[in-house]
């Protein structure tokens, strides 16, 4: 299984055959190999969360990085790992352009919750983080139960560079996971296509396997995985709340609706 998580975070199985969910909850794509197919689950809004942070309430890391000449989202994630399991309390849910894979809800919105004055951005930034591997569970877990093996999970794009995020998928996923030496799998896949096609492999698989090298590996730690597996359930507990009672829907349709006399 493939995980790429750059402004979202998009997971990819290989599949020997068609394998339908019947609630339509992921999906079932064509692969580029004939014959060949992928389970997918897309989540909208990742990095992106990470950047808005960076962007609305992260000018101090920016200036740092600017001067010591590092990357902010370095800065951000050191900090972050200052930050306790569980981010002292705080809950994030990474739905601000709506929920793609599993819940499909456009009126879904992103929620911070748990706040109180004893919180850091070092907190906030965690909570990001940990909330963007709840959604990846959710959607490896409805892999699980269509019959897809998770033994190991590959890490690729831009969110990958994140030691500490890599780790915090491996405890929350409970299993292992491996990182690209080139992260850029998109731009990869493409290469990969191409230099079949120019007859410098001789199949798609033959070139991937000749390319797709091992950078790094976390393995999942015990006691962290079963600590957030009660965080985890409170996410999933926190949005069904809200939307079964169509909060979100109604609280959009109220705004868009409400005019200033």
């Amino acid at each position: 299984i493939k995980l790429t998580t750059g402004t979202g975070s998009f997971i990819l199985a290989y599949l020997d055959k068609p394998n339908f969910d019947p609630q339509k909850r992921v999906l079932c794509s064509c692969h580029a190999i004939p014959g060949a197919w992928i389970q997918e689950a897309s989540i909208f809004t990742s990095g992106a969360f990470l950047r808005w942070f960076r962007d609305q309430l992260g000018k101090e890391e920016s200036i740092l990085a600017e001067e010591q000449n590092q990357d902010p989202y370095v800065i951000l994630t050191e900090e972050a790992e200052k930050s306790p399991i569980g981010a002292n309390g705080l809950l994030a849910i990474p739905h601000l352009v709506g929920a793609g894979a599993p819940h499909w809800n456009p009126y879904a919105r992103g929620i911070i919750y748990g706040l109180s004055l004893g919180h850091k951005r070092r907190d906030i930034v965690r909570a990001i983080l940990e909330g963007v591997a709840f959604e990846v569970k959710k959607n490896i877990d409805i892999f699980r139960k269509l019959g897809i093996e998770t033994k190991e999970l590959r890490l690729t794009g831009g969110g990958s560079r994140s030691d500490f995020w890599n780790q915090i998928f491996s405890d929350v996923l409970g299993v292992s996971c491996v990182r690209n030496v080139i992260e850029e799998a998109t731009s990869l896949g493409a290469a990969i296509l191409a230099a079949t096609g120019a007859g410098l492999f001789s199949d798609i698989a033959k070139a991937a396997e000749n390319v797709c090298k091992v950078d790094n590996r976390w393995n999942p730690d015990l006691n962290r995985q079963e600590f957030y597996q009660d965080i985890y359930q409170l996410s999933n507990d926190l949005y069904n709340l809200l939307n079964e009672k169509n909060f979100y829907k109604t609280y959009i349709n109220t705004l868009q609706n409400k005019k200033l006399v």
